[in-house]
């Protein structure tokens, strides 16, 4: 709904018309505008408009409708007429509904009866009940004490996740969010597990578990796709659709080989046990599905003659490298999800494959004679897409010590593609420097996690620095994550969620997590 008020500044009549606009790609267009006469004898004055998708496989109906204020008429149901003597004020709503055959059997009257509801409840009930909703969102908040731009800004991220999901809708972000179709067409990517989820899930566990959901009811469709491929198991599309398939555009090859997305999502079933301590969902829900990951990266490996294992003819997360073998984010993803799926395993009273801890503790992550994590086995310095190597360090765990860490911080940092690259690898920085206490440097890595990429007038948040493509939904979640899991020092363990020794950066005062009444607090010395 939108809320239109208007000042005269002089005698005036004006006219305000809606039109739909249909994109070009949609086929067996139809328009209609009527009124309906209720039985109350009123009438709503509806327009309605809709299309074909999909090849023709789905189809979508948008119905809008004029809600009249004070000084205001409805001409037909696709305008309405102001008349003001200077100095008056008159204003009006306008409400739109989309219905797809996705939800609805019958989007076409559906949109409409969603018109006539929103008619019949009025402007003000619906600005209350929307309030309401977001009074329950905001009781997973971040208040940042000492420097209102830092503040204004992970806000501002934090409404815009919050608004592009919702409870019971059991679906995922994709990396635009609700902001754009022709960026990766609504689909959903590693960017939802990874990168946004993870702030969702201690803020707001319940609408994590919609982007759960999602994958849960692709689980089938996952099955199929890895015996299409030869493999056991389930293997998930690198770009979701709505049902859960593969979508990737055949020109891009990450759909045939960015294969840690299998991962991610098993990694994201666990933490989501972590958290919620649910060990009924984990039975029902969380275990068959990270059982059928490591069963996909047991058929996914190539042992070696050493008895080590690899992942071959891979795309990690530096999409820069393509077919390469032992990639470390790919193997260090597998590894996780592999081990996380025996820990289920027995919280659910079953026997871990046995295969599953020897393909993790065996899988290769290759390294430089200085110790270095190396991207991947061929790798030699190139410039890479975004942090790959680094994020064994953060969110994996897996290179835990402070001089290895370092180590690799300092030596991806300066390789970085400084135009194309997104938003996330600096997040995943600034969350490293902030455990290792380093505030200085943490502070800055954070500040490039966002503020090159943030577009005027509004704080419009983009995916690389020279792009203008809004709204980045994964940048936004990695920031958001620097906050909470960097400065904040919150940590996912087995046995829920911890507060670390972190820091804070300089000019911040005072840092607070308000999760559902608990409040956990950082503080500036």
């Amino acid at each position: 709904m939108t809320e239109v008020e208007v000042t005269a500044e002089r005698d005036a009549e004006v006219l305000f018309s809606n039109g739909h606009t249909v994109p070009g790609e949609f086929a067996d267009t139809l328009r209609e505008s009527r009124t309906v006469g209720c039985e109350d004898g009123s009438r709503i004055a509806v327009q309605r408009t809709s299309g074909s998708y999909n090849r023709g496989r789905d189809h979508i109906v948008a119905s809008s409708t004029f809600l009249c204020g004070e000084g205001c008429e409805a001409v037909s149901p696709e305008s309405v007429r102001i008349v003001l003597r200077k100095g008056g004020r008159a204003s009006f709503s306008l409400v739109g509904t989309i219905c797809t055959t996705a939800a609805f059997a019958d989007p076409w009257n559906e949109s409409e009866r969603q018109a006539i509801y929103a008619a019949r409840e009025g402007a003000a009930q619906l600005v209350a009940a929307h309030e309401r909703k977001w009074a329950e969102l905001w009781q997973g908040d971040i208040e940042i004490e000492g420097d209102p731009t830092a503040q204004l800004d992970v806000r501002f991220a934090l409404f815009n996740l919050y608004g592009s999901i919702r409870e019971g809708s059991r679906r995922s972000i994709p990396p635009m969010g609700l902001s754009a179709r022709g960026f990766y067409n609504g689909h959903i990517f590693w960017d939802s597990e990874i990168w946004m989820y993870p702030a969702l899930l201690v803020l707001r566990p319940c609408l994590a578990r919609q982007m759960l959901d999602y994958r849960t009811d692709g689980l089938d469709a996952a099955r199929r796709r890895a015996y299409a491929h030869g493999y056991r198991g389930a293997m998930f599309p690198w770009e979701g659709d709505d049902r859960g398939e593969e979508a990737t555009p055949t020109f891009a090859l990450t759909g045939p080989l960015e294969h840690h997305i299998t991962a991610d999502i098993a990694i994201a079933s666990w933490n989501y046990y972590c958290v919620t301590q649910d060990r009924e969902w984990l039975r029902r829900e969380g275990f068959p599905l990270m059982r059928e990951a490591a069963r996909f990266w047991c058929d996914r490996v190539t042992a070696n003659a050493d008895g080590s294992y690899s992942i071959r003819n891979v795309i990690g997360a530096n999409e820069y490298a393509v077919g390469v073998t032992d990639n470390a984010f790919t193997n260090g993803a597998a590894c996780r999800a592999l081990e996380y799926a025996s820990a289920a395993a027995e919280l659910c009273g079953e026997r871990p494959d046995p295969q599953w801890s020897a393909v993790a503790a065996g899988l290769r992550i290759p390294h430089f004679a200085d110790g270095t994590t190396r991207e991947h086995a061929g790798y030699d310095g190139e410039m890479i897409k975004q942090a790959d190597a680094n994020l064994l360090g953060y969110p994996l765990g897996i290179v835990t010590g402070r001089e290895a860490q370092l180590r690799d911080l300092e030596y991806y940092e300066r390789r970085i593609d400084p135009r194309n690259g997104p938003a996330m690898s600096y997040s995943v920085f600034a969350i490293q420097y902030a455990r290792l206490g380093m505030a200085e440097k943490a502070c800055e890595m954070f500040r490039r996690s966002y503020l090159p990429n943030l577009r005027p007038p509004f704080g419009v948040f983009a995916e690389t620095a020279t792009s203008g493509n809004p709204y980045f939904m994964t940048g936004a979640g990695g920031m958001l994550q620097a906050v909470l899991f960097g400065f904040g020092g919150l940590e996912i363990t087995a046995d829920g969620l911890v507060q670390r020794p972190s820091v804070l950066p300089p000019q911040w005062k005072n840092l607070r997590i308000k999760i559902n009444g608990k409040i956990y607090q950082a503080t500036n010395q």
